[in-house]
């Protein structure tokens, strides 16, 4: 490590000859017990349960090396699980008291009962925090203390292959009917208009999340305080609506065989090999297409659900966060990780991988043709993922339900009772 010195004016040789072997004697010394303390810090290995592997994987490995060469004597041992699995395995990990050091955390009310019990470590006095968008901060956040770091920022709407739409002579949509002329014009040409894979839980409630934006939060934005307040209701909302025009797409055969069957892969695959020319997902599936056909030349844009003339919003969201157990038996290690992912050189790089955009306000990589596609809709109008302000267990009924009503359309399980049954979650869990 360098040192500035101060030589100053002497009159003598013989004491600039003595402050210069003083000199040379402290440094000699003082550095080498600076060294030998690093080289002899006692080694320690964070625990750390991660679900965010197949987009990012390659470049967990590299942001591992390139911390464990600023911290030698620092080992992350990584532990994965499915995301369908992680949301219950990290609430019984924790409830045993065998919370690992770090661990993958959700933006919103996710958090709260974490914090409650005094599981999560605050993180607010964090340099990096200064540096976040102020959307960002406030996700993270509960009564003013920051309880995670975000990593990226998300965005869902139909990603659509380009080439598809150049051969049928197709124009990126403006409202539901042109987007439901889009999807005939596919069907007609004997190609799957829409992709799906609601065999993985999550994946069901991703159309919902990409009309409610337009449908309800653009002209009524203050929806989810009043669902909160008992002014209104998921039963007695645009809900009904949306949730009949999803099965309207499932009825009109614009979807894939097997909506109920296929994985979020196949999904992915279909759309990526040409089979189907469109779906409705989040940006972060963008890397999964890339394995399964580096070729692919995907557009996004957002689901039109809206009449002629009126503006489309565009759900976005934080992906995840890095969050830290209150009872680590190595704080300062783990705030040392924290920190290192925060690293502006080392977001970016993630945040390119990834394929997702930012969260810090000094942080801006060079976005895909895909993202840059999406990034003008953006500026029109935004709404948060729809679960991240509900209480817990809201999110699950929804799965179960959107399950249920695609069986046969709603026949034998009536959209009104999957709203009903949100609609009691969500007041026995609001409090």
């Amino acid at each position: 490590m360098s040192r500035k010195q101060r030589v100053m004016r002497t009159t003598t040789i013989a004491l600039l000859l003595t402050c210069t072997l003083a000199g040379w004697w402290w440094s000699k010394n003082v550095n080498k017990g600076t060294s030998e303390a690093i080289i002899n810090e006692k080694p320690v290995t964070l625990k750390m349960l991660a679900y965010w592997e197949a987009e990012v994987g390659p470049v967990l490995d590299e942001m591992n090396q390139r911390f464990q060469k600023k911290y030698p004597n620092i080992k992350i041992d990584y532990e994965y699980a499915p995301v369908d699995q992680y949301q219950s395995l990290i609430k019984t990990r924790i409830a045993s008291g065998d919370a690992p050091d770090l661990f993958h955390v959700f933006p919103g009310t996710w958090k709260d009962p974490f914090v409650k019990a005094g599981y999560l470590m605050d993180l607010s006095d964090r340099p990096w925090v200064s540096r976040l968008q102020a959307g960002a901060k406030d996700m993270e956040s509960i009564n003013g203390k920051v309880y995670g770091l975000p990593i990226n920022q998300n965005a869902i709407g139909v990603i659509y292959n380009r080439k598809i739409f150049s051969d049928l002579g197709l124009t990126i949509p403006k409202d539901w009917n042109e987007f439901l002329a889009v999807c005939e014009t596919m069907k007609a040409a004997h190609i799957t208009p829409l992709a799906i894979g609601n065999r993985d839980l999550w994946v069901t409630q991703i159309i919902p999340f990409a009309m409610a934006p337009s449908a309800i939060y653009r002209d009524y934005p203050s929806f989810d305080q009043d669902m909160y307040d008992g002014k209104v209701t998921f039963a007695k909302s645009p809900w009904n609506q949306m949730m009949t025009d999803y099965v309207d797409l499932v009825e009109r055969g614009y979807f894939n065989d097997g909506v109920l069957s296929t994985s979020f892969d196949q999904m992915v695959q279909l759309l990526a090999t040409g089979k189907a020319g469109m779906m409705v997902m989040g940006n972060w599936a963008l890397p999964t297409i890339s394995a399964f056909n580096p070729e692919a030349d995907m557009g996004m844009f957002p689901l039109p659900y809206v009449k002629p003339g009126e503006k489309t919003y565009v759900a976005v969201g934080l992906s995840l966060g890095l969050g830290a157990s209150a009872t680590t038996e190595h704080p300062e290690e783990v705030k040392k990780y924290i920190d290192f992912w925060a690293e502006p050189e080392n977001n970016e790089m993630l945040l390119k991988q990834a394929q997702a955009f930012p969260v810090f306000t000094d942080v801006h990589p060079e976005l895909n043709s895909t993202l840059k596609e999406l990034t003008p809709y953006m500026n029109i109008g935004t709404y948060h993922f729809l679960d991240q302000r509900w209480p817990q267990g809201v999110q699950d009924t929804m799965f179960a339900g959107i399950r249920s009503v695609l069986v046969d359309g709603g026949q034998t399980y009536p959209i009104e009772k999957m709203l009903k049954e949100m609609d009691q979650v969500f007041k026995e869990k609001k409090n």
